[in-house]
């Protein structure tokens, strides 16, 4: 099992290379997955047309999966996680990649891209938000607290974390939001996101009762040359418009894909 010793844990990850027989293709994409989740759990319907187009890095994000589990959410941690990603990049060799990003995944997304903008060559995102406040938390306390978890998810979330740990997922992510709302609320700032040069393709639920759709409008507007997708569907647009969000998925990066890498 391939582990690396980042900068703040040890990740866990996977490389899916390309269902074909011919010569390999150069393009690797980097999947990121949001709370509580893993890339073959995130985008498990995805991966068969992802891997027929590229070859996939697939890591599993501090905390979650087989890396190293969490005691806390810093209010550094989304940026942290971004280091221990870019740490990896160096590790395998990869100067560039294309991102593909849900949720947290897709703030992470967002930050790799402005902080390291030469080591992404395009950015599809689902699911961001560029601050966070009271309201959202609200939101997120009643997702995850106030709400009985189904049957199904926990069953899916004590698979892929393990007995007991998932359990103080919950419980330390809402923790961890109310702190980052409390130090100002600021994920990624204005400067920061018109730094984003690579093509992007915003994604997201108009319904979206976890990130309000206002975010998708407003990272259109920060991030210069960008393309938003609105489904017509909550937070995991991309199981509820499989085919839909696929389809737009490569056709952007295909788009994309005469950029000089």
């Amino acid at each position: 099992m391939p582990f690396f010793s980042a900068l703040h844990s040890v990740l866990y990850y996977d490389i899916f290379y390309p269902n074909i027989t011919s010569s390999p293709l150069q393009k690797t994409i980097l999947l990121i997955h949001g709370f509580a989740g893993t890339p073959t759990s995130d985008f498990a319907p995805h991966l068969p047309a992802l891997r027929a187009n590229a070859t996939l890095l697939a890591p599993h994000l501090h905390g979650y999966g087989h890396s190293s589990p969490r005691s806390s959410y810093p209010v550094t941690y989304y940026r942290d996680d971004v280091a221990d990603l870019v740490a990896l990049l160096d590790a395998l060799q990869l100067d560039t990649v294309d991102i593909l990003g849900f949720s947290d995944g897709a703030i992470v997304s967002l930050l790799l891209s402005a902080l390291h903008p030469q080591r992404v060559h395009a950015l599809a995102l689902l699911g961001a938000q560029p601050s966070v406040n009271a309201q959202d938390v609200a939101g997120i306390r009643h997702w995850l607290l106030e709400t009985p978890l189904s049957e199904a998810w926990q069953r899916e979330l004590a698979q892929l974390h393990g007995e007991p740990y998932w359990r103080t997922l919950p419980t330390m992510y809402v923790s961890g939001q109310e702190a980052l709302v409390a130090a100002g609320g600021t994920l990624i700032t204005d400067e920061e996101l018109t730094a984003i040069r690579c093509p992007t393709l915003i994604m997201h639920g108009q319904r979206d009762r976890i990130v309000p759709v206002t975010y998708a409008h407003l990272l259109h507007e920060r991030i210069p040359g960008s393309q938003l997708l609105l489904f017509e569907t909550g937070h995991a647009a991309h199981m509820r418009y499989q085919q839909e969000y696929i389809t737009s998925v490569l056709h952007f990066f295909a788009s994309t894909s005469d950029r000089a890498m």
